[in-house]
């Protein structure tokens, strides 16, 4: 029999807790400790009878709703645990927040020497008062170049699902003061929906949640939501930098109304044995709807020069370096060179019938 939830809980002996009765109900005592020992504070009276009324409660149900307010969250008791492998480093132009186990990013970055060659890329391309969208922001590093380069008259808004980068890269944002930076926590996708979020380390890849109902309740699932949607008509984005890990034409996919609007220089990551299984579509399709949609191709090369290619030809390059994947440049076609690569192709095909 349990004891009355008025009832206060005692040891049956004082210096021994553990003879004591344990009931799973929560007692007044019970809510006055959580008061003491998550919010660090009394009660006071206005509060008081509204939460002693929740004596009677499961004790585990009434505990969870103080961890899980914000009073507790703003303590930062478990930041220790969150946060204890944290870092930061000052780089020549920001200061940037990384997980000091992450040999996938973190080491390099704090070596200073992270992909040198597409940094070569973002310096080449991005202007003072222009607006970057970062989609795949990792832990920040290409957000935060951005935003040293674009200055406080342009704005980047950095798109990344993993709730750990996001972390870093709103601390790096705070850091060095980047008010024109905005961290979206989500993943940028062709419509909006629900996916499943797949970590190692810094990196990382979504897929659509799995229909059994067991591995989705398991599952750690992200927000997807068209980038079309979330940025504001009136910006008129100048650069859009993709790396999601073979979701890339999933994500391009949903800013196709800011592409044909604003034609922004793009640089994507290409990675063609990762696309069809992410993002339903090869390698080579992915390459020929980006020159369908009036982009010519360049391969970004180890010095951060660019290469013009054909699809054909980028994916030999692919297959010759014998690595995971090139990074791209995708430039507007000036309207006119579209219109005489139109004319030019009809001019084939009719030439092709009459021969």
């Amino acid at each position: 029999m349990t004891p009355p939830h008025d009832q206060e809980e005692r040891p049956a002996a004082g210096t021994a807790p553990w003879l004591g009765s344990f009931s799973p109900v929560a007692t007044p005592a019970d809510i006055l400790a959580c008061f003491r020992l998550l919010l660090g504070r009394l009660p006071n009276r206005e509060e008081w009878r509204g939460h002693v009324s929740r004596a009677g409660e499961r004790l585990d149900t009434v505990v969870g709703s103080y961890v899980n307010s914000l009073e507790f969250s703003c303590r930062s008791l478990g930041a220790a645990g969150k946060l204890g492998s944290a870092e930061q480093v000052r780089l020549p132009d920001f200061s940037i927040y990384f997980e000091a186990d992450d040999a996938a990013v973190g080491q390099h970055v704090r070596a200073n020497n992270y992909e040198a060659d597409v940094t070569a890329v973002f310096r080449r391309f991005v202007r003072p008062g222009a607006h970057v969208l970062d989609l795949g922001a990792n832990i920040g590093y290409f957000t935060m170049l951005s935003a040293a380069l674009v200055g406080p008259s342009g704005s980047v808004m950095a798109i990344e699902p993993n709730p750990n980068n996001a972390r870093l890269v709103e601390a790096s944002r705070r850091a060095n003061g980047f008010a024109h930076v905005r961290v979206v926590q989500v993943a940028a996708g062709r419509e909006p929906g629900l996916l499943v979020l797949h970590r190692s380390h810094s990196n990382g890849t979504t897929s659509v949640a799995p229909d059994d109902a067991a591995s989705l309740l398991a599952a750690e699932t992200v927000a997807c939501v068209r980038v079309d949607g979330i940025v504001p008509r009136r910006r008129r984005i100048g650069f859009i930098k993709a790396d999601v890990e073979g979701a890339e034409y999933l994500a391009l996919s949903g800013c196709l109304r800011i592409i044909r609007r604003h034609r922004p220089v793009i640089v994507t990551e290409f990675s063609p044995s990762m696309m069809p299984g992410i993002s339903g579509i090869s390698g080579l399709g992915y390459l020929r709807w980006l020159i369908g949609l009036g982009y010519r191709l360049s391969i970004v090369l180890p010095d951060g020069g660019l290469r013009a290619a054909e699809p054909d030809a980028i994916m030999r390059e692919h297959a010759e370096r014998g690595v995971d994947h090139l990074d791209l440049v995708a430039e507007p076609v000036a309207a006119a060179t579209r219109l005489r690569r139109g004319l030019g192709r009809i001019a084939g095909r009719l030439q092709y019938r009459r021969a």
